[in-house]
C-alpha cells in the first residue's frame, strides 16, 4: 500500500490510499490523486458548517504489530532462498535422524516438487503434529543450549517457513511404533493428520514452492539451474557423512548416486576420481582440535576457485579464515590455479558459534587464531611430509642482447625479434583508432575518429606479457592475454551461431581419445551444454555417469592443454551466483566468455614473432579490438607527439 497526501482547497489534508499493484508508472499516480482531490473537493458534505476531513493523517498509527501469517512468510524469505535451501534443511533434519539413506526426488529442479525421504528415527504423531509450528524443536531446551549446539538444526524455522509457502505433506513412522502418520499443512493451515502405514523413516514432500509469493517465484533460475545448484549442494554435504548412501533424482531420471564408503572414496566421488591419486592426506590434532581430510599436490591445483570444502563439526561452512589458513600453508599459489581441499575440523561445540547466520553459512571461533594456527601447521605438515623440495639454481642470467636494432635490457626483460615482423598483413592496414574514445585523457571535443596503420618496422614482447608496436602515429602497447581472449571470444560465438543453427565445426581429431572424469555436477552441467560444447570444437561422447571421452579439440588448443581448459571452461560455466541466460545470444556470449578467458595465451608466456603478428593481425579483425569480453582495456596508444614531448623535442629541433 502506498499513502500520498496533498493539499486540497484551503489547505486541508486529504489522505489517499491505494494499492500500486495495478498503477506502474508515477505518473498515473499523480493523477490518480488529482482526480480523487477534485471529487472529494466538489462533493455535497464538503460544503457544510460542521465539515471536518473523514481521513485524518495522524488517525492511523504509524507502527503496527505484523500479523502471524506475515512474520512467517517474512521468516521463509530469510530461511527458504530457493529449492537448494529446502532440500539443505530437509537432509540436514533426516542426518539428524540418524538415516544411513536419503533420498531427493525434484520436478522442474524443485519448483513444482521436492520429495525427500530417509530411512532415520521418524517421528511419533505428537511430535508430527507439532513439528511444523513455529519455533518448535527437538534439539535445544533452553538459551544455554545455543552454546552446545552439535545438531544441524536447532532453531525450529525451516519446517515452518516451508510450510507458509508450499503444500506440506509429511509421511513418517517413529522405529519404536508399529503404524505411522500423515500429515498435510496448506500455507500454514493443517488439512489432514491421519493414521498411516509405511516403513521407519521419514518422507517430506514440498508441492508448488512459493505458490503464494509469485515475486519470489518469478526470480528462480529455470529448473536445469536450480537443480544444479541441488546436485552441487548435495554432493558437499555428502562428503561429511560418507556412511550414508545419497541419491537425486529428476523425475524418473537419476542425477546422483553416491553410494556409501570411506571418506577417501567419498572425496573421490565428489572431487573427481582423477584427483584421488594426488590427494594428500591430512590428520593432525593438538589443543582441543582435530583436523582430517584432504588437500592437492600444488602440481594438482585446479581451475575451479571453488572446490575447497571446509566442515566444522560437519557443517559446512562459508571458508573466509580458513581459506587464508590454506593460502598461508601452499605459500606459493599459481595464478590462476586453486587447491583442491576437503577439510574437516573437529572441536568442542562451546569454542564454536553457529547462531551467526540465518541459513547457518557461516560460524564463529571463540579462538579464532588458534584455529587458524592448528588448520595451517596441519596443512603444512601433510605437505611437508609428501612433496619434496625443489632445488633451486641461483645462477645469475646471461646479460640480454640484441644485434642490428639493439636495445639493452635493463630494467625489464624481453624477447629479442632476430626477423622483424613481416610488412604484411601489418602493413598498411587500415585500423579506426577508438582508443581516445575509450580513454581520453582531457575534456577537449574529441575529433573524428583517426585511421592507424602499423608500420610493420618492430614488435617486441616486454615481459614475456605486452606486444610493443610501432605504428605511424607512435606505438601500441597490447595486452597479449585480452588480445588473445577478444580473438577467441569472437570466433567462439561465430562457432556457436553456427554449430548449434545446425552447422558444422572444425576440430583437431585426437589420435587417442582422452578419458576425462568429472564431478557428478560437473558432468550434469556438460549434458547440459554438449551441443554448444561441440560447437566450440571439444567433441565429447558420455562414458559413463560422470565421464567423457574427449576425441576433438578446438584448433587453437594445444592437445596437452585440452584437459585443463576444459575443466577450467566448466568452473567458469558451474557459477551457482550467475543466472542463466533468457535467450540463446545471452548464453551464447556467457559461453563464449568463459571458453575464452580459459584458452587465452596467458600473462608471462613467451612468444616469437610470428605468434605475435597473428595476435596483432586476429586483434585488428574482430569488431571491437580495444577491449575484452568483461570490457577491460585491451592496448593503449602513445602519440609520437607525446613521446617528443616526454624527451622536451621541439619542432624547430626535428628540422
Amino acid at each position: 500500500m502506498a499513502k500520498a497526501h496533498r493539499k486540497c482547497n484551503e489547505y486541508r489534508v486529504l489522505e489517499v490510499t491505494f494499492t500500486r499493484r495495478n498503477i506502474p508508472y508515477k505518473t498515473d499516480m499523480d493523477n490518480m490523486i488529482s482526480s480523487a482531490c477534485r471529487g472529494w473537493i466538489n462533493h455535497p458534505y464538503r460544503q457544510t458548517p460542521n465539515y471536518l476531513p473523514l481521513i485524518s493523517p495522524m488517525s492511523t498509527p504509524v507502527i503496527q504489530q505484523l500479523s502471524p501469517l506475515t512474520i512467517q512468510k517474512i521468516a521463509a524469505g530469510e530461511v527458504i532462498e530457493r529449492p537448494a535451501n529446502v532440500v539443505k534443511e530437509l537432509v540436514e533434519n533426516a542426518l539428524d535422524a540418524g538415516a544411513t539413506k536419503i533420498s531427493v526426488t525434484l520436478e522442474d529442479g524443485g519448483k513444482e516438487l521436492i520429495r525427500v525421504a530417509d530411512n532415520g528415527s521418524g517421528m511419533t504423531r505428537e511430535d508430527l503434529a507439532r513439528c511444523w509450528l513455529p519455533h518448535t524443536t527437538s534439539k535445544i531446551r533452553a538459551v544455554e543450549d545455543l552454546e552446545m549446539v552439535s545438531s544441524f538444526g536447532f532453531r525450529g524455522e525451516a519446517l515452518a517457513s516451508m510450510a507458509s509457502v508450499s503444500e506440506f505433506t509429511v509421511e513418517t513412522r517413529h522405529w519404536e511404533e508399529e503404524i505411522g502418520s500423515r500429515l498435510r499443512v496448506v500455507e500454514s493451515h493443517q488439512e489432514e493428520l491421519v493414521d498411516f502405514a509405511r516403513s521407519q523413516g521419514t518422507t517430506i514432500t514440498i508441492r508448488n514452492l512459493f505458490r503464494n509469493n509469485p515475486v519470489r517465484r518469478k526470480f528462480l533460475a529455470s529448473g536445469k539451474s536450480e537443480g544444479t545448484r541441488i546436485s552441487s549442494m548435495l554432493t558437499r554435504l555428502s562428503l561429511a557423512h560418507p556412511g550414508v548412501s545419497f541419491r537425486l533424482h529428476e523425475g524418473s531420471r537419476e542425477l546422483l548416486h553416491l553410494p556409501e564408503g570411506t571418506l577417501r572414496r567419498r572425496a573421490g566421488d565428489v572431487l573427481g576420481v582423477h584427483l584421488l591419486e594426488d590427494l594428500v592426506e591430512v590428520d593432525w590434532e593438538g589443543g582441543g582440535i582435530h583436523i582430517q581430510g584432504y588437500i592437492s599436490e600444488p602440481q594438482r591445483f585446479s581451475g575451479r576457485p571453488n572446490q575447497q570444502h571446509f566442515f566444522v563439526n560437519r557443517r559446512h561452512v562459508q571458508g573466509g579464515m580458513l581459506l587464508r589458513a590454506v593460502a598461508q600453508a601452499y605459500e606459493v599459489w599459481p595464478p590462476g590455479r586453486h587447491p583442491v581441499a576437503a577439510l574437516f575440523i573437529s572441536i568442542s561445540p562451546a569454542e564454536v558459534d553457529v547462531n551467526v547466520h540465518p541459513t547457518k553459512r557461516e560460524v564463529r571461533f571463540l579462538n579464532e587464531a588458534r584455529v587458524f594456527w592448528s588448520l595451517s601447521q596441519a596443512l603444512r605438515g601433510a605437505l611437508r611430509s609428501n612433496i619434496a623440495a625443489p632445488e633451486l639454481h641461483l645462477d645469475a642470467p646471461p646479460a640480454a642482447s640484441i644485434s642490428g636494432n639493439s636495445m639493452e635490457a635493463t630494467g625489464f626483460s624481453f624477447t629479442p625479434q632476430t626477423e622483424l615482423v613481416s610488412p604484411s598483413p601489418l602493413d598498411s592496414t587500415p585500423v579506426v583508432e577508438k582508443t581516445s574514445l575509450l580513454f581520453p585523457t582531457d575534456s577537449r571535443p574529441m575529433a573524428a575518429p583517426q585511421v592507424l596503420e602499423t608500420t610493420g618496422a618492430l614488435c617486441l614482447q616486454i615481459h614475456d606479457s605486452f606486444i610493443l608496436m610501432a605504428v605511424r602515429s607512435g606505438y601500441l602497447l597490447v595486452n597479449q592475454q585480452a588480445a588473445h581472449e577478444r580473438i577467441l571470444y569472437e570466433k567462439a560465438m561465430d562457432d556457436l551461431r553456427a554449430g548449434t543453427g545446425g552447422g558444422r565445426f572444425s576440430a583437431q581429431q585426437l589420435l587417442f581419445p582422452e578419458l576425462v572424469e568429472l564431478s557428478p555436477s560437473e558432468a550434469r552441467l556438460v549434458e547440459e551444454r554438449l551441443n554448444e560444447l561441440r560447437a566450440l570444437g571439444f567433441d565429447l561422447e558420455p562414458f559413463g555417469s560422470t565421464a567423457f571421452q574427449l576425441r576433438g579439440l578446438p584448433g587453437e588448443v594445444a592437445p596437452e592443454k585440452a584437459r585443463d581448459i576444459l575443466q577450467s571452461l566448466i568452473a567458469r560455466l558451474l557459477d551457482p551466483e550467475r543466472g542463466e541466460g533468457k535467450d540463446g545470444n545471452e548464453l551464447f556470449s556467457r559461453v563464449a566468455r568463459a571458453y575464452a578467458r580459459a584458452a587465452a595465451i596467458p600473462l608471462g608466456q613467451p612468444l616469437d614473432s610470428t605468434r605475435m603478428a597473428a595476435i596483432i593481425d586476429g586483434l585488428f579483425a574482430t569488431q571491437n579490438p580495444y577491449v575484452t569480453p568483461s570490457g577491460a582495456p585491451v592496448l593503449i596508444r602513445y602519440s609520437l607527439d607525446e613521446l617528443k614531448r616526454r624527451f622536451g623535442i621541439k619542432a624547430e629541433e626535428e628540422t
